[in-house]
């Protein structure tokens, strides 16, 4: 079956630590190549939520993943709006802008290190990635989710850019949070990205290492798609 998946679905995988510019160009090379576009982060982020939503302790992976078993978790593509690229649903109810609150920010990287849900996710994530050609973007998708990928990327920017990064995007969507906040919690992400027992963050094998620091996004793109028309 991962023989046939090879050959039939073109699959891009953009792993990377935060602020590494992840999101941004996942959606660009979906949105020009004309595939679906996976945000594993959002899912993590809905069962989060779920989580939060239920009063259940972040680091409760029993009646998290019980929970999370019998609901409904749905992604949307939406080319048109690129602030809302990606459409989610919990249990018929659009969470599009829910799932990017503080609180869930907060305690996301507390549910994603959890194995079952990990587990539970990935399986997912991986019968997605059957549906047609696909980006899909997060912190495993190269290494766990599809090792067979006909193309990986591994995102990294230095420390001070990626703070940067994410304090203009959080003006952006009216977030008014400190930097020394924002630093403390890119930190977090890194140390618990990288230090879990279960999908740590990692540079898949084979994986095309891009230092985004002094590129532009459209330079970015272009060079991952250099190397995607030389894998096909």
């Amino acid at each position: 079956m991962n023989l046939k998946k090879q050959f039939t679905e073109k699959i891009i995988t953009i792993d990377g630590p935060a602020g590494s510019g992840k999101s941004t160009i996942a959606k660009l090379l979906a949105r020009e190549l004309g595939f679906n576009y996976i945000d594993t982060g959002a899912m993590y982020r809905i069962i989060t939520l779920l989580a939060l939503e239920n009063n259940i302790d972040p680091e409760d992976e029993t009646k998290i993943l019980a929970l999370a078993q019998q609901s409904s978790l749905e992604l949307e593509n939406s080319p048109a709006d690129e602030s809302r690229y990606t459409i989610v649903r919990l249990n018929g109810k659009d969470v599009t802008n829910e799932i990017r609150s503080k609180e869930v920010g907060a305690a996301v990287s507390i549910v994603s290190r959890l194995s079952g849900i990990r587990k539970y996710l990935v399986k997912l994530q991986r019968e997605l990635s059957k549906h047609g050609n696909a980006v899909l973007e997060g912190r495993d998708t190269g290494s766990v989710v599809c090792p067979d990928a006909t193309l990986k990327v591994f995102l990294t920017a230095s420390f001070q850019e990626r703070i940067k990064r994410r304090d203009l995007q959080n003006k952006q969507k009216g977030h008014l949070i400190e930097k020394q906040a924002i630093k403390k919690e890119i930190s977090s992400r890194d140390r618990i990205d990288s230090s879990r027992k279960d999908s740590p963050l990692i540079i898949p094998e084979n994986a095309v290492v891009i230092d985004t620091t002094n590129m532009s996004i459209k330079e970015v793109a272009d060079k991952i798609k250099r190397f995607y028309y030389e894998r096909i």
